[in-house]
């Protein structure tokens, strides 16, 4: 997934927190499978969605104390929230929006290259509104790996 602006930069997994990084057809494979991911039913919601690691089966993005990151499946209904995410109409045509279910307010947003979910205007930094419209927007693209 890309978001406007700044089309060469993916979001993917490193050290089990969720990111962004510029990946291109001769970046290292581990990049690239770490930027791949299976967009699956909503854990908690079917009718949403689930992000799970291609490269590390079992393994979805959730968002915990606001941050992104990869963590195994667990069988409770937190992590299911936390895992999931609606899609909303993004600020540019052909994105979206990831909508957290469970931190009602808050999107999917890429700040300083970190992913979080964040409110418009909020207390913490991550919630910056300069650029937030453009920073909750993201396109999927075409995977990095089979």
């Amino acid at each position: 997934m890309t978001t406007p602006g700044f089309t060469d930069r993916f979001l993917r997994h490193q050290d089990s927190l969720a990111r962004t990084d510029v990946v291109t057809s001769g970046s290292a494979p581990l990049l690239k499978a770490d930027a791949t991911f299976y967009i699956r039913p909503g854990l908690a919601d079917s009718s949403c969605y689930s992000f799970e690691a291609r490269n590390i089966a079992g393994r979805y993005l959730r968002h915990a104390d606001f941050r992104v990151r990869l963590n195994p499946s667990e069988n409770t209904d937190l992590y299911r929230r936390d895992a999931t995410f609606c899609a909303q109409p993004g600020s540019t045509p052909g994105s979206v929006r990831l909508a957290s279910i469970n931190e009602l307010g808050t999107n999917m947003r890429h700040y300083n290259a970190e992913v979080w979910v964040a409110s418009n205007g909020g207390a913490q930094v991550f919630d910056n509104p300069v650029s937030y419209a453009a920073d909750v927007s993201w396109a999927v693209a075409a995977p990095w790996t089979p």
